[in-house]
């Protein structure tokens, strides 16, 4: 009798699984799935980049060195969350998975474990973030003015590495299970929080300087992670935030950070060939005003042509994590390629826009000639690469939802860092190009990637991937 019960219950959660709305994931039109997860998780990747494209404009408001300090230290902060990345990666592969073969214990587990790393990493990214700052600053060139700015303005954001990283990893837990519009709630109201109080701590009326948008961040990611929190106890996985229940697990750990840390290293390699970068563009004739044109072009581009993309990816990692644990690897492999051309074909038409207008938009970001003028050079040139961009981002996506992260990792850190910086060096140093052979670097690598990824994918090696 207790067997048939358990039976009972068991098949129950199995049903309240697969027979919710977010079932189209792994049966029906494609078309559909694929629009249901992304149109979310593309509104919420834009209205991110508002608080990007806030923060360049605040910025430029405060001058040259400040927007120069907004760039680095942007890569400052992303460096000091890349834990997070990996922890991401592995929390949406695992809880797909079991979400799609109904398996909501282990989904329920794997989304508590994640959240439990999650406060520990928001912790120790805090603790090094604050310790690591300065010096990070000045190895990557930075003038004693740009050096305080970017501390003024970390010595704050990094206090709000600990809200951030739970949200973020909550974030990715409504995702792996088909719901994107929940993290777009809560991402509208943080990010409208964080416009409002970038103009009223920076700029009127309490002109606090660009420490107002550390302050910002902090403040706004309080409430975002509150909310998503409040958000799960109303779900199907609401015991995974239980007071009595089990505490870190070392095996769960090796389990999510397995698929995370191969992703995390891809991150790394991005984010340390940055710095890179930047040490290379501070050895050109005017140093500050190329820092703060690549500030200003990477943005744009982000915004423009590389949020809308992360949209894609982060759906698509659902759609291969689900229907692989559905056991339905084919319909897997069709969406990659069909998220993919919707990807290369909006940032195709992304990579002729900034060309033409290269120009007006980085006047729009910048008062001073020279840096819209590199700028300008950045969005045409890196434009360019755009589609194959595209490809390499999506398609990295679905293959970390399948948990195969080993092969992108190897490729991405052969892209770029192994021939992306040297590259760069020659170009901008040795050849003389100045900035336009950084610029040049991003273009040809990124292209260079994404031809990879393609073949990868083709060959369909991830299928039999287990996690």
């Amino acid at each position: 009798m207790n067997t048939s019960v358990s039976e009972l219950e068991l098949s129950d959660k199995t049903n309240a699984a697969l027979n919710n709305t977010d079932a189209i994931i792994v049966s029906g039109s494609l078309w559909r799935a694929i629009w249901q997860l992304s149109w979310p998780l593309y509104l919420n990747m834009m209205i991110i980049s508002v608080a990007t494209i806030s923060e360049i404009w605040v910025g430029g408001r405060l001058g040259s060195a400040a927007q120069a300090a907004v760039g680095l230290g942007g890569q400052i902060w992303f460096f000091m969350i890349i834990l997070v990345v990996a922890l991401s990666a592995g929390t949406n592969a695992l809880v797909s998975r079991f979400w799609g073969a109904g398996d909501i214990d282990n989904a329920v587990m794997a989304a508590r474990q994640s959240l439990l790393f999650s406060i520990f990493f928001g912790i120790f990214s805090c603790a090094v973030g604050l310790v690591a700052t300065r010096p990070l600053l000045r190895a990557l060139g930075a003038s004693p003015e740009v050096e305080q700015y970017g501390w003024d303005f970390l010595k704050f954001d990094m206090i709000g590495q600990i809200p951030i990283t739970v949200h973020w990893v909550s974030n990715s837990i409504f995702r792996a299970r088909g719901n994107t519009k929940l993290p777009m709630f809560t991402m509208v109201l943080v990010v409208t929080l964080v416009v409002a109080l970038n103009y009223i701590l920076c700029i009127y009326p309490f002109h606090v300087g660009i420490s107002g948008l550390g302050m910002s961040w902090t403040i706004a990611s309080c409430l975002g992670v509150a909310l998503s929190l409040y958000f799960h106890t109303k779900t199907e996985l609401k015991a995974c935030l239980a007071w009595n229940g089990p505490g870190m697990s070392k095996d769960w750990f090796i389990r999510i950070m397995k698929i995370g840390i191969p992703a995390c290293v891809q991150d790394l390699a991005w984010v340390g060939g940055n710095f890179v970068l930047l040490y290379i563009l501070a050895r050109t004739v005017y140093p500050t005003a190329c820092e703060a044109a690549w500030a200003i072009g990477l943005r744009v581009e982000e915004t423009f042509g590389g949020m809308p993309i992360y949209a894609l990816s982060a759906s698509v990692a659902t759609m291969f994590g689900q229907n692989l644990g559905a056991k339905k690897p084919e319909r897997a492999e069709l969406a990659g390629w069909k998220v993919t051309a919707i990807g290369a074909i909006y940032n195709l038409v992304v990579g002729i826009i900034l060309y033409f207008a290269a120009t007006p938009v980085a006047g729009l970001m910048s008062k001073d000639p020279m840096v819209i003028e590199y700028s300008a050079q950045y969005l045409q040139i890196v434009g360019l690469s755009q589609p194959f961009v595209a490809a390499w981002l999506i398609l990295v996506g679905a293959l970390q939802g399948a948990g195969y992260t080993r092969w992108p990792m190897v490729a991405t850190v052969i892209a770029l860092v192994v021939f992306r910086l040297p590259f760069a060096w020659y170009l901008t140093i040795s050849s003389g190009w100045g900035p336009i052979g950084t610029w040049t670097s991003l273009a040809v690598s990124s292209t260079l990637v994404g031809l990879v990824l393609i073949y990868q994918f083709k060959r369909g090696s991830w299928k039999t991937q287990e996690v």
